[in-house]
């Protein structure tokens, strides 16, 4: 009997087990390869990792920021576009009416109109010079404007093209259902008449016949670039 008790202690001894306790089912394994394996497991967990305050905080500043700055390009274009358009009257008023041919150009600094029709003998005199100096001006932001007064639109581009001249025409009909009133600067119809404005539609020379007419054309500086206020 005492053997058996002997025997008995020894086991419990080597099995690390205290005195009187015996395993129970379903007990926590707490021997050292178990613990080792839960914070292996523990470990390979992914961590959640914490934002800093002062990081969201300084990304939430920035985005502020970027929002004011396209904000305030925003407002600014507007704003330019808004001063172009008031300062530009001769380019609002171009924009309404639908050119014969030709693309007037929106944002030269002054504009000339000459009122010229195929059946017009005056007027072909001084279509060879108004040819001739259009491609100068052109480069110096000045818009030479024929104002075409035959009985169609196709007649006043047909007429045009035998000279190959390139400057945009608009239909003197079409100025003349304004009474003159819806294109700033086009001064008095006339054939041939020729009229400067600058950009705003204020009339700076205007001339009537051949030879008034071709002396304008012809030395277009003194009424445009070279131009001063009285």
């Amino acid at each position: 009997m005492k053997l058996r008790q002997y025997t008995i202690a020894m086991l419990v001894m080597l099995l690390g087990l205290p005195l009187g306790v015996t395993p129970q089912a379903g007990a926590q394994d707490l021997s050292p390869d178990s613990v080792t394996a839960t914070a292996e497991d523990d470990s390979a967990k992914p961590k959640k990792k914490k934002k800093s305050k002062k990081k969201k905080k300084s990304s939430k500043k920035k985005a502020k920021a970027e929002d004011e700055q396209t904000n305030d390009d925003t407002d600014k274009a507007e704003d330019d576009e808004k001063d172009g358009d008031e300062q530009r009257a001769v380019a609002q008023a171009l924009s309404k009416f639908k050119p014969v041919s030709g693309k007037p150009n929106m944002k030269a600094d002054y504009y000339i109109y000459m009122y010229s029709a195929s059946w017009c003998g005056y007027c072909k005199q001084c279509m060879p010079s108004a040819v001739a100096e259009y491609k100068k001006l052109r480069r110096k932001k000045v818009e030479f404007i024929i104002i075409g007064g035959d009985k169609s639109r196709e007649e006043a581009a047909a007429y045009l093209k035998g000279y190959k001249a390139k400057m945009p025409c608009i239909f003197f009909e079409d100025v003349k259902a304004t009474n003159f009133m819806g294109l700033p600067g086009c001064g008095m119809p006339g054939f041939p008449a020729i009229s400067v404005a600058d950009k705003d539609g204020k009339v700076i020379k205007t001339a009537v016949g051949a030879t008034a007419v071709k002396e304008v054309i012809e030395n277009w500086k003194d009424y445009t670039i070279n131009h001063k206020e009285d």
